[in-house]
């Protein structure tokens, strides 16, 4: 009777140990594809056929567990808008990286409001000379021109001819003149920019300091 015993027991462990490797072996891994066709149906294989690429699948296991979901293909238009959205998503980063630096550029330069405001006055107060000097200029540009301009008049007027060299003088005195103007007209410009800058400027820099007062020294 024991040794009818022994020997189920034997019979029983070289069962185990030969069922045991195929149970693991079932519960491996293995790559399985879930995908709905054109007319939504669900499709299960261990292969995915072209068309399913163009509406995506699911990538599951022996357990019908999702790994991974495939998104489908992008058609091209989609994929050009995708392509834009992220140029603007990293325009966007590199404006708000930019912004932020000087930000702290702007206070670290101007410890006080009183800083910073001086220091756009003498801006301004700058291009306002330029315009000042070039509208000077421009006045005496004009003069020699229309000293030019009587000139030659006055030899018409007498029926002698105008030399040539008056005639130089005088294309090169109305180009003197409009290279004035050009420049007086781009300082002007240069001033109502800065002005609009500044106040934007003054603006930030408010906001920040009062976001930022709990930090600043007493």
């Amino acid at each position: 009777m024991r040794r009818i015993v022994l020997l189920l027991l034997s019979a029983l462990l070289l069962a185990v140990s030969a069922v045991t490797p195929v149970r693991a072996t079932d519960n491996a891994t293995a790559v399985h594809y879930r995908w709905k066709d054109a007319s939504g149906v669900v499709h299960f294989s261990d292969t995915i056929p072209a068309s399913a690429l163009a509406g995506g699948y699911d990538v599951v296991n022996n357990d019908g567990r999702v790994v991974r979901h495939i998104a489908r293909e992008l058609t091209p238009a989609e994929r050009k808008a995708a392509a834009a959205e992220a140029a603007r998503e990293a325009a966007a980063k590199r404006e708000a990286r930019q912004q932020s630096l000087e930000d702290t550029q702007m206070l670290s330069a101007y410890p006080t409001e009183k800083d910073l405001q001086q220091s756009q006055q003498a801006q301004l107060q700058q291009i306002q000379t330029d315009i000042a000097t070039l509208e000077t200029n421009l006045r005496s540009q004009e003069g020699t021109l229309t000293d030019l301009l009587a000139h030659a008049a006055d030899l018409e007027h007498s029926g002698k001819p105008i030399p040539p060299v008056v005639n130089e003088r005088i294309a090169e005195q109305r180009k003197n003149v409009n290279q004035e103007r050009s420049a007086l007209v781009q300082r002007h410009t240069d001033l109502a920019q800065a002005q609009t800058k500044f106040a934007v400027q003054l603006q930030r820099y408010r906001a920040l300091r009062a976001k930022y007062r709990d930090n600043d020294p007493p």
